[in-house]
């Protein structure tokens, strides 16, 4: 059961616990990660995110003259972004939303689970590097911009893909230029992939959100259970 969100002059100031959906895919292990502070971790599942939601609105827009209209729209967008990443299966996500100088600046990281077809001794790293090197160009992508680089992690070897391209984002009308950060980690001597994704459409906040994911991925951890 969550628990209720802590109250103070009738403002939320703690969040319910973000909820993970049963029905996403994973390996049969524990792990840990760790996520900025000031970032917030979304609640993933259906059954709970509602309310959460709820909470989390309360919070932000405590305060502010506009609440009343932002409420609305900020809720459907937050909702529809929820959604596919429910529909996408990632385990699990997290948002930055701030308002700078009356510019709203965002970014997201999410970790999900993907399993490739088996290979003797887990997924080799360097073949992975190979794909990714050699894949097509995405939407607006410039690939002679793509980096693709084998990062040694404390969970093991991984791919580090550093790339630009143009994606829909949550709340926006038309599609926008997105830098995004992925490391594709194997997952022990298994047939998994713990994928790491920072994304931001905020040009400014790109580097930033590349330290992110890579302080994200320096803090995996499996822990194969007995």
């Amino acid at each position: 059961m969550l628990a209720s969100p802590r109250v103070a002059a009738g403002v939320v100031t703690d969040l319910p616990p973000a909820g993970y959906a049963a029905g996403v895919p994973r390996p049969a292990l524990g792990f840990s990660i760790d996520v900025p502070d000031h970032w917030t971790v979304l609640d993933l599942n259906p059954d709970t995110w509602d309310g959460w939601l709820d909470a989390f609105l309360d919070q932000r827009l405590s305060g502010r003259s506009t609440a009343a209209q932002e409420r609305g729209p900020t809720r459907t967008a937050l909702l529809d972004l929820l959604q596919r990443l429910h529909e996408d299966k990632v385990f699990m996500a997290a948002i930055l939303a701030a308002d700078v100088g009356g510019e709203l600046v965002s970014a997201s990281a999410t970790m999900a689970w993907r399993q490739v077809p088996p290979a003797d001794g887990g997924i080799p790293v360097e073949g992975l590097r190979q794909i990714y090197a050699s894949a097509p160009a995405g939407t607006g992508e410039d690939v002679d911009e793509r980096r693709v680089d084998i990062i040694d992690l404390p969970a093991g070897g991984a791919v580090k893909v550093v790339s630009r391209e143009t994606l829909p984002l949550p709340g926006l009308p038309e599609p926008r230029p997105v830098a995004a950060t992925q490391y594709l980690v194997p997952v022990l001597d298994t047939d998994w992939l713990a994928v790491i994704t920072a994304t931001t459409g905020n040009a400014a906040l790109a580097t930033g959100v590349e330290e992110v994911a890579d302080g994200m991925a320096a803090t995996l951890a499996f822990v194969p259970r007995p």
